[in-house]
């Protein structure tokens, strides 16, 4: 029979490999449970578009793509994603200086600071998109979704992939169309704003799907999951404000500056919408049983895991592994330090890849308790979201 367990995974670049670790963590739960499909409906931003199509156009079990996606991410390097050689870096930058400076007369659409065309072949050489339709038909899942921004209207556009039952929504600034996911899906939904170009498909331009994502959860809900597993890729308390101990004596550079744009572009608000299911549920407890089945809404089990670790200091600690001419436009920008959060979205290098997958794993086994009463469909325990204060 096939699962009603959704998987939400959020976006973030190299961060993404902190989600194969939790994955990692839960295909080993699997195995051991003898679960060899888990989930029905696979819903992904960013790199969790990239991980959300890998596991789905795999021709395994859910425990043998796992076991691919980590090999793949575990011999990434940021040429795979991107081109760094200081050829392309230094033309790209001529470019933008040449248009800045024509005030306009000449312009370049499309641009951006780095070249994707890597990560294209990546995502084409290790996804069998075919291989989507065959588990729809075969009833192994329900569907896959992938949200993209839509440049032109400013909306979360879902393109979905999956049943004939399941029915498109249409809510503000975000909706679902049917498509037939190819590369060029993932690789809108991955694009992230400056750094990597606007994908075009079927004629409109899409950019990363993190951006104004207000409820990542919502497309696996109304794909018909009524119990989610969602992932993400940032501490929980990095949703807090915090006050500096100590005033900063100088102005921020540009490259604080960016990094903190960046941060707040690429949230996904996966702790809104946990905050609001966890509402709706507590508010649907205090139904009588008999009036509950005249509700539009209904309870959905959440566990959401996140990184027990801040990955911007981790990425600190492994900046000097970036090619060379990224470092050298990051230190021109304020330095390596400030640059913590811009390094650690493209830093698809071994050690840091390394150790995020390393993090995901040891949260996903730290969780295993929650993670088999999900799996086995039992009731979760109020605190929905696995902790790491």
């Amino acid at each position: 029979m096939m699962s009603n367990l959704g998987l939400v995974l959020s976006g973030g670049g190299a961060r993404g490999a902190y989600q194969v670790g939790v994955l990692t963590a839960v295909a080993e739960i699997c195995r051991e449970l003898s679960i060899d499909n888990p989930f029905g409906v696979f819903t992904g931003v960013s790199a969790g578009a990239i991980n959300a199509c890998a596991l789905t156009s795999h021709p395994g079990c859910f425990h043998e793509a796992c076991d691919s996606l980590r090999d793949i991410w575990g011999a990434l390097s940021s040429d795979d994603v991107f081109e760094s050689d200081p050829l392309s870096v230094t033309g790209v930058a001529l470019h933008w200086l040449m248009d800045l400076s024509s005030g306009g007369l000449k312009r370049t659409p499309g641009k951006s600071l780095l070249n994707t065309s890597p990560l294209r072949n990546l995502i084409s050489k290790n996804c069998r998109f075919e291989n989507i339709q065959k588990k729809i038909n075969e009833g192994i899942i329900r569907g896959v979704g992938i949200s993209a921004l839509d440049f032109h209207s400013s909306s979360t556009v879902t393109f979905i992939q999956g049943a004939e039952d399941i029915e498109l929504w249409e809510r503000v600034r975000r909706q679902a169309v049917r498509s037939q996911i190819n590369v060029d899906h993932v690789m809108a939904s991955s694009a992230i704003p400056v750094l990597f170009p606007a994908i075009a498909v079927d004629s409109r331009y899409y950019g990363d799907g993190s951006i104004r994502n207000f409820s990542p959860c919502a497309p696996a809900i109304y794909m018909g999951a009524e119990r989610l597993l969602a992932i993400g890729v940032r501490r929980q308390q990095e949703a807090c404000y915090t006050s500096p101990e100590v005033a900063p004596a100088e102005a921020p550079s540009v490259a604080r500056v960016a990094s903190v744009l960046l941060h707040a572009l690429m949230s996904d608000g996966i702790e809104f919408d946990i905050e609001r299911i966890e509402r709706i549920n507590l508010a649907i407890s205090k139904i009588h049983h008999a009036e509950r089945k005249k509700l539009t809404v209904k309870p959905i089990d959440v566990l959401w895991i996140s990184p027990s670790r801040d990955f911007s200091e981790i990425a600190a600690q492994h900046a000097h592994e970036l090619p060379r001419m990224i470092r050298y436009l990051l230190r021109g920008l304020g330095g390596l330090e400030e640059s913590a959060e811009l390094s650690s979205f493209l830093l698809f290098e071994e050690n840091y890849v390394q150790t995020l997958l390393e993090i995901g794993y040891e949260d996903g086994r730290d969780a295993k308790q929650e993670l088999i009463q999900l799996l086995t469909g039992k009731k979760l325990p109020d605190t929905i979201a696995t902790s790491h204060m």
